[in-house]
């Protein structure tokens, strides 16, 4: 009796899955044809893309030197505005007061100041067209061209230091904004870099000294007003003066006269006297009338009056107005300031640096082309199946 074997069907059949194979070359061919050029494709745009990194970082202490002669004046100034040397009180005089209106120059100043220029990204706009990042001959016309460079100006990103450590993980030295951007030239990438730098700090310097030129102009406009302030208060005292010595003298006449007409030559008013072992004491009656004073006495007083060569002397508070006057004229405080800013900070033979974007160190992180290998795989198999 004969037995028939079993049938294994774990064994593979070579010749069914050669001939399985064969029958589908077609579709695995496509397959493997269309990843390839998917691959291709995305490693020509892709895998040379990377994100650059630039650290913006404020000035150091030696860049800040330049400014010591300024801030100090400035110190040194609003503290004298302010306070009184001789009382050791705040001062009322009319002496112009800087403070509040001149601001120091310091690091974190510039550097704010650095970060809104480079927040307005006009100047990635002026680069990108400068360098060509993107080629005009792409677009239809102008207005597209220039949108386009607006849009890829604006998704350049300048980020805080806490972003920056949020996103890594990490705080272990100290770390500054960051200039972000997702491009595949690295060359003329830092280019731009140098470009955009340069020219910020021209700007930031034309802020500064349009800020400080606006802020001594309107010192000066003030340090003006108060002169002629100064200058009508001293006149109206000597109009004021005028008129009173011409009532006086009208009122002296008047009872020169009666003193005349009553033929009172000496002073007649009534004086009592109280002594004692260690005193006198007078007591005058005021009620009396003023001719009663006598004409010679009241005719010496006109004659003194008319005779006076000063009047200036005899009026009243008007020695404390020409010293303010004075005070004001003489005070060179806006003119030192509007010199340091003209040639030693702001002029434009003065190199000047509010921070700065070191291109040289920045950090290119290019995108991983391994994960095309996945999607190339996955694709193959999806046509595969299909």
């Amino acid at each position: 009796m004969v037995k028939n074997p079993k049938v294994d069907d774990n064994e593979i059949n070579l010749v069914e899955l050669m001939y399985t194979l064969w029958e589908g070359k077609w579709k695995i061919a496509v397959a493997v044809i269309i990843s390839l050029i998917a691959v291709i494709s995305y490693q020509s745009t892709k895998t040379k893309n990377f994100t650059a990194i630039t650290e913006i970082k404020p000035i150091d202490s030696i860049e800040l030197n330049k400014f010591i002669e300024f801030n100090n004046l400035v110190s040194v100034t609003v503290k004298s505005s302010n306070i009184n040397t001789n009382t050791g009180n705040f001062d009322n005089s009319e002496r112009i007061n800087i403070a509040g209106m001149i601001n120091k120059i310091t690091s974190l100043r510039l550097y704010n100041l650095y970060l809104d220029v480079l927040n307005e990204k006009s100047l990635f706009e002026d680069a990108i067209r400068k360098f060509n990042l993107l080629e005009v001959s792409q677009y239809n016309n102008e207005k597209e061209y220039s949108e386009a460079i607006i849009r890829l100006a604006s998704s350049v990103k300048i980020l805080s230091p806490s972003v920056n450590n949020n996103a890594k993980k990490v705080n272990l030295e100290k770390s500054y904004h960051t200039i972000n951007f997702t491009y595949h030239d690295a060359k003329k990438w830092t280019s731009i870099m140098t470009y955009v730098n340069e020219n910020t700090n021209i700007e930031v310097k034309k802020i500064l000294a349009n800020e400080y030129y606006n802020s001594l102009l309107f010192l000066k406009n003030l340090k003006k007003y108060k002169l002629e302030d100064i200058s009508i208060k001293i006149n109206n005292l000597l109009i004021d003066y005028e008129r009173e010595i011409s009532d006086r003298l009208a009122y002296l006449s008047e009872q020169s006269a009666i003193a005349k007409k009553l033929r009172i030559a000496k002073n007649t008013i009534e004086v009592q006297t109280f002594g004692n072992q260690n005193a006198l004491l007078s007591n005058v009656k005021t009620d009396s009338p003023f001719y009663s004073r006598g004409y010679e006495a009241i005719d010496k007083e006109i004659e003194l009056i008319l005779s006076r060569k000063d009047k200036k002397a005899f009026i009243k508070g008007l020695f404390e107005l020409e010293k303010k006057k004075r005070e004001i004229e003489q005070d060179q405080t806006i003119e030192r300031l509007e010199l340091i800013l003209q040639t030693n900070l702001l002029s434009d033979n003065q190199e000047f640096d509010a921070a700065s974007i070191n291109s040289i160190t920045t950090k290119f992180e290019y995108e991983d082309g391994r994960k095309i290998y996945v999607i190339a795989i996955v694709i193959s198999l999806s046509l595969i199946h299909i």
